[in-house]
């Protein structure tokens, strides 16, 4: 299996009852979950109903494909997918389908929407074209399918944000990001296939998707969508289901609710991978370390000082649901993209281009991860001694990489070799080919 790393100093760790580092804890309950839940299919769990839930693939994958090699694991998945893929389209949401369940619970954008968005997710990771080109024709039926059940580019059907807490959350704002997040790799899956016919009107569907849910749940007056709750935010902010003048007046009024509920989220599976992309992706990783690092009820930090051994299914990981489920287990890519900071590059495919870019957060005092990509094992490791910076990179033969440095005063210290690219934000960004390449700065970040 590919396997990933992880390593963070906290300088809080002794405050907890575990003698593992908060993060640590974490990513190591996480992986359990999945480990637990790989035996033959993915499984919710190994201890109930064990069925193929198929939202767990598609919402969790960048988790899974940094801690272990997923490539033929999840291929075999999507064949299975096909298989069990009806006359009319629809791809139930247990595969295999040992049983047919009743209504939203067979039906749901999300989780049928695995047979477009895993193959998708397969290409940009491993650079594979052949699942996309083997299924694309299915595909297009399934989407097909879903489109008779959108009226006026809204799906007002499905299970909703799946065990969220919050009551007020629409059941068609996830149904219709279902259907738009199908349409959308659709789109993209064709420009990659050389279909720009298909390109376009995929590109199409989706647009008009967002913009009916911006018109029926937008509400300009308060700049809150859906009824203001966080993962009805979080969805609107990710598909782009909101004015683009609006946009970060939504986005304040979600990272307002965060903070109201001291850093905890009160949202459900759906939402939550969205919720760390729109946060990151704003620049607010300072917010999800603060919702990593909670202790109190509901949070990950919960789970972990109350002695949980694997990823609970409910956010207290308590009694009275399953213990060892995968579906939260969203963060853990959080820690590989941001805290040891290996991405790839915007656009890449296969990690041939590798984005290197770690977030100094909070009272972490070091992170260190590594990521096996297809081109060979890449790694990081960064230590803050008050305002002395270093980071060290480990870029895979035949990939290059765009370095990160985060700085406040002075010169960069970078080894020979490494080509200054640009300065942008308090961040020098330098551009290097495979090796070992150190990096060192004065840095101090805001708060400090």
């Amino acid at each position: 299996m590919r396997g990933k790393a992880l390593h963070t100093d906290n300088a809080s760790a002794g405050d907890f009852k575990s003698s593992d580092d908060l993060v640590n804890g974490i990513h190591s309950i996480t992986r359990s979950a999945i480990e637990n839940n790989m035996m033959s299919v993915l499984t919710d769990c190994p201890s109930r109903e064990k069925l193929g839930w198929l939202e767990q693939d598609q919402l969790v994958f960048p988790a899974l494909a940094a801690n272990y090699d997923m490539e033929a694991y999840l291929r075999k998945i999507v064949r299975d997918m096909a298989d069990a893929q009806t006359t009319e389209g629809l791809i139930p949401s247990t595969v295999p389908e040992y049983t047919s369940l009743p209504g939203a619970y067979r039906n749901d954008s999300n989780w049928g929407g695995a047979f477009v968005l895993v193959p998708w997710q397969l290409y940009t990771t491993y650079g594979d074209t052949d699942t996309l080109r083997t299924y694309y024709p299915d595909m297009k039926r399934y989407a097909a399918f879903l489109k008779t059940q959108v009226s006026d580019g809204i799906l007002d059907y499905g299970l909703g944000d799946w065990f969220t807490p919050d009551r007020s959350f629409p059941r068609a704002v996830a149904g219709t990001y279902g259907y738009w997040r199908v349409v959308d790799a659709l789109s993209r899956i064709a420009g990659v296939l050389g279909d720009d016919a298909d390109a376009a009107s995929y590109r199409s569907e989706a647009d008009a998707s967002a913009k009916a849910l911006t018109r029926k749940y937008y509400d300009e007056a308060t700049g809150t969508f859906g009824g203001g709750g966080q993962g009805a935010e979080v969805l609107a902010l990710d598909m782009g289901a909101v004015p683009d003048d609006q946009r970060q007046r939504l986005l304040d009024h979600l990272v307002g609710s965060i903070r109201d509920a001291g850093y905890h989220l009160n949202l459900g599976e759906i939402s939550l991978p969205a919720a760390f992309r729109v946060l990151s992706g704003a620049g607010h990783d300072d917010i999800v370390y603060k919702i990593a690092t909670q202790t109190t009820s509901p949070s990950y930090g919960y789970q972990v000082v109350h002695g949980n051994t694997a990823l609970g299914e409910s956010w207290d990981g308590g009694p009275g649901q399953s213990q060892d489920h995968f579906m939260l287990g969203a963060i853990d890519s959080w820690f590989t993209s941001r805290l040891a900071g290996i991405q790839q590059a915007p656009g890449a495919a296969g990690y041939q281009k590798l984005l290197v870019a770690p977030a100094v957060v909070g009272d972490l005092a070091s992170a260190s991860g590594s990521y096996t990509t297809p081109y060979g094992k890449a790694s990081t490791s960064w230590h803050r001694d008050g305002s002395a910076y270093r980071l060290r990179v480990t870029v895979p033969a035949g990939a290059t990489a765009e370095v990160h440095v985060p700085v406040t005063s002075g010169a960069v210290q970078a080894d020979r070799g490494a080509r200054m690219l640009r300065t942008e934000g308090g961040t020098a960004v330098y551009e290097v080919g495979s090796g070992d390449w150190s990096f060192a700065s004065v840095y101090t970040p805001a708060g400090d």
